[in-house]
């Protein structure tokens, strides 16, 4: 990973494995949140999809790469997800689930039922390539 400026962590194909299982059980989560009848249930439910992205595509990397991404910006696991993979679909899932991060971890409006569903599409996108990958 020569040049490049994004702060990156070794990992071997057990912690692939333990990441790929922690995208599994945060996307569960999000899936049971996102069924509640409630105002705050898809702010949450986009929240754990925002999670389950994340884990899966750190379980892609270190399955590819043996590195994921460490750095405080969670965006440059984008450009690292396409580099290992070669992968644009995937890096556009990553990008467009981290595009409600703040919302979904932060806000202090709901995110719609709408942008709820899209998330947690892109973030299965995600857990379902680490799975194919990942052993």
């Amino acid at each position: 990973m020569s040049g490049r400026t994004s702060r990156t962590a070794p990992c071997t194909p057990a912690d692939a494995r333990t990441r790929l299982r922690q995208a599994r059980l945060y996307l569960e989560a999000a899936e049971l949140v996102q069924a509640e009848d409630l105002a705050e249930a898809a702010t949450v439910a986009t929240g754990n999809g925002v999670l389950a992205a994340i884990a899966a595509a750190d379980a892609i990397c270190c399955h590819a790469a043996g590195t994921r991404s460490r750095g405080q910006d969670h965006r440059q696991a984008i450009g690292l997800l396409q580099e290992v993979t070669g992968d644009a679909t995937l890096a556009k899932a990553l990008r467009e689930v981290l595009d409600l991060k703040d919302a979904g971890h932060y806000g202090l409006s709901n995110v719609s039922a709408s942008n709820c569903t899209a998330a947690l599409r892109r973030a299965t996108t995600l857990v379902e390539a680490a799975g194919q990958r990942v052993r």
